[in-house]
């Protein structure tokens, strides 16, 4: 391992992604399964996907992003929900670390991300703290 520490290595402004997901109906199904979604009313009638399938796709789009990563924790997740995922359509995610801290001893990295539709519409905007682990 080099002398320079994970949280070092970081840049803020780094971008992760895009991720491409296509929101097909196994997919939407599978996904659904995984957050133990159970409510389809209103969903079914929009032909939409449950809001925030695609949260912990974050995570992992951190960890592809550059810097390696042995572990994170969540700390912090905010998320603003702005219109319905559809299913059938294709979204994207981009992201970008926005600020660390050291806070307690520990390191910190905070990263927003937008999801947009195929057609270049905003679908849901996060802003994310992670406990980085050394």
């Amino acid at each position: 391992m080099d002398n320079n520490s994970t949280f070092e290595s970081i840049t803020i402004g780094n971008e992760v992604g895009p991720l491409e997901i296509d929101l097909d109906e196994k997919t939407v199904k599978e996904r659904t399964e995984q957050v133990q979604w159970e409510t389809k009313e209103g969903l079914e009638e929009l032909n939409a996907a449950p809001p925030g399938i695609t949260i912990s796709e974050h995570a992992r789009m951190n960890f592809r992003g550059g810097a390696k990563l042995r572990a994170a924790i969540w700390a912090k997740s905010e998320h603003e929900f702005i219109k319905p995922f559809k299913i059938g359509s294709k979204i994207y995610i981009r992201g970008k670390v926005v600020d660390k801290y050291v806070k307690r001893g520990r390191n910190y990295v905070v990263s927003e991300y937008e999801t947009i539709d195929e057609n270049g519409d905003l679908l849901m905007r996060s802003r994310e703290t992670g406990l980085i682990i050394e």
